[in-house]
């Protein structure tokens, strides 16, 4: 007599024989794969099992994306009430696999038998019950085999896609860095594909480890479809799986795995982003371009770059810095590697971005950076599209635009040639084009406060305040973390709402904790009401900047908003010596409608836009 075990785990019973769960003698009611998944957790419960062991032996011969497996988990976990944080049953090692950590009790019973009690006679119906309903599937399937024949299902056309942070199997989250590189690759590698929508790296991160579905995802990012997978790097090889998933049915469209010796890692990346190319090709009719990034690549070379990406990504003057570092090692290693070119030019622009270093002097290392990449490669968009900001910056409103449409050329997807164009459109006084570009660089970063910014502000500079505040309220909710209180206040000032735009320059100061100027505010509010507090802020940012760099276009607005005109052009005047970023909006700000009277303003117009002068409409003047 054959006997089949079936297990116990504090009060629950899982009898695989006669496939049910319950607890407490109550039957709980699984998916067959979700059952299957838990008895085969029980089954190795002495190691960790890897999600791709669960992936090829649980699901058997059907492929599926890890996001399939992460909902299965996550159904397992509801009914056997398991909290993830203190999981009492199965344990998630990150980016590995699971583990079923509760004491099983395994006992052993005899093979079903006819029980005794019941009669032969009802045996006999059990029988011809059984065998008559088998010869009726017999014939259903001969039938049907005629009169039916399936279309396979094909995946609707996929215009947009996500690349989401790739699983690290190497059991080191210290080389998380790693994996986020690699993905950046990809991103960029499949941008190449004309048309097709790809959203940034930046606006992906929020879904590590995610329990949400595929079909969640997508709409969230507001893509047709999303490749997901994993990477295992060990000793000198690299292996990637990979899957493209349908973004409304959840359903798998393409998977493979791919390995490659390390020095060969930009071949490997090239031939995923080509196959999944050709899986989008095949949907929507886009042509897949030749040019790709291959070859040997200098181990130590991606690696420098990865972490540099994640240095940037995090934004304080140390990251920064450190940022800059690797990728000059990068190209040091690496002269021909145009994507570190690139991110090095855009660390230098962030460098004075964020206030660390002086504008000009980052602009021109920005440049020469800008440069080698397009001597590197010349089809590469990165080179391009960072070297249109740094003529945009100069005041060469030309030369920039022809550089931004250039790495569009080159990658429609790229989000600082979008936003770069925007400015371009706007500048040409083509307004609306101009926040329709920046409502497309929305769809590319919907969850990257530099790419969510550039709507609220352009609204803002078009006048059309009521919808810049929408936009504004819009992006705090998708980035909560970035404070637009001053945007808001900014916003409120130019409407005349001088106590909404007090309250909100307060709340901007409280959240940075910057005590000094907020003393301002209040001395100067007390003295004078809404005018003199912005005085009051100015002078204190003089102050401040006799010792530390304070840019001084933020001075110079901030003076004209409390009507001193000739402060306000004098620091205005400092801002173009120092080559302030912010420069090319100077004909557009309403903050400086109370310049615009003076020949002093036009004669600092005329040394930013170098006889260039954007088309402006003459703002109507508020009533301060």
């Amino acid at each position: 007599m054959s006997e089949h075990p079936v297990y116990r785990f504090d009060d629950f019973l899982v009898d695989p024989e006669a496939w049910k769960l319950c607890r407490s003698e109550e039957e709980i009611h699984l998916e067959p794969v979700v059952l299957r998944l838990l008895i085969y957790l029980i089954e190795n419960r002495d190691r960790l099992v890897t999600r791709h062991e669960l992936m090829d032996t649980v699901w058997g011969e059907t492929v599926i994306s890890e996001s399939a497996l992460s909902k299965a988990v996550a159904r397992l976990r509801k009914a056997l009430d398991d909290d993830p944080a203190t999981p009492r049953y199965l344990e998630t090692v990150h980016s590995q696999g699971y583990r079923f950590v509760a004491a099983v009790e395994e006992a052993v019973r005899p093979a079903h038998a006819l029980r005794e009690d019941v009669p032969p006679s009802a045996v006999r119906r059990v029988w011809i019950r059984r065998v008559a309903a088998v010869v009726m599937l017999i014939v259903l399937a001969l039938v049907w085999d005629r009169v039916y024949e399936p279309n396979p299902v094909e995946p609707d056309e996929i215009q947009s896609l996500a690349v989401l942070p790739l699983g690290n199997l190497t059991g080191d989250p210290g080389q998380d860095y790693y994996v986020e590189g690699l993905q950046e690759i990809l991103i960029t590698e499949l941008s190449k594909l004309g048309d097709l929508r790809v959203t940034s790296r930046q606006s992906t991160k929020r879904y590590r480890d995610s329990q949400l579905s595929a079909t969640e995802i997508a709409s969230e990012l507001g893509v047709d479809a999303l490749v997901e997978g994993s990477l295992l790097r060990h000793g000198s090889d690299v292996e990637v799986s990979i899957q493209l998933i349908d973004g409304q049915s959840d359903t798998h469209i393409w998977a493979e795995r791919y390995a490659r010796e390390t020095p060969y890692v930009l071949d490997l990346v090239s031939n995923v982003a080509q196959a999944i190319g050709e899986e989008v090709v095949a949907t929507g009719g886009l042509e897949w371009p030749e040019r790709a990034m291959t070859g040997p690549v200098d181990p130590r070379a991606i690696d420098a770059y990865s972490l540099g990406l994640t240095h940037l990504d995090r934004t304080s003057e140390n990251d920064i810095r450190s940022a800059i570092a690797l990728f000059e090692e990068v190209v040091s290693i690496e002269p021909g590697f145009a994507l570190a070119w690139g991110h090095l030019a855009a660390a230098h622009a962030m460098n004075a971005l964020y206030g660390y270093a002086p504008p000009s002097e980052s602009t021109a290392k920005a440049n020469a950076a800008s440069l080698k990449a397009i001597e590197s490669d010349d089809e590469f968009y990165i080179g391009h599209s960072a070297l249109g900001w740094g003529q945009l910056w100069a005041g060469n409103i030309d030369a920039a635009c022809t550089s931004f449409k250039e790495a569009l050329r080159l990658n429609p997807s790229a989000p600082y040639a979008l936003h770069g164009d925007a400015d371009c459109l706007m500048l040409d006084g083509r307004m609306d084009e101009s926040i329709a570009r920046t409502r497309e660089l929305l769809l590319v970063g919907p969850f990257s406060a530099m790419h969510n910014r550039p709507l609220a502000y352009h609204l803002y500079l078009a006048r059309r305040y009521d919808e810049a505040i929408e936009a504004t309220s819009a992006m705090q909710t998708r980035v909560p973390l970035v404070s637009m209180h001053w945007l808001l206040s900014e916003i409120y000032w130019a409407q005349g709402l001088f106590d909404e735009a007090i309250i909100e320059t307060r709340r901007e100061l409280e959240q940075r904790g910057d005590t000094v100027l907020l003393a301002a505010l209040e001395e100067g509010l007390a003295a004078g009401g809404p005018a003199e507090a912005m005085r009051a802020i100015a002078e204190a940012q003089v102050v401040r900047a006799g010792t530390t760099y304070v840019d001084p276009f933020r001075i110079s607005e901030t003076f004209a908003r409390a009507g001193a005109v000739d402060e306000a052009l004098q620091w205005l005047g400092k801002a173009i010596e120092y080559g302030s970023y912010e420069l090319i909006y100077t004909a557009l700000l309403p903050n400086f409608d109370t310049l615009r009277d003076d020949p002093r303003f036009h004669q600092l117009e005329e040394r930013v836009y170098r006889r260039q002068m954007p088309v402006t409409p003459r703002p109507e003047k508020v009533p301060r």
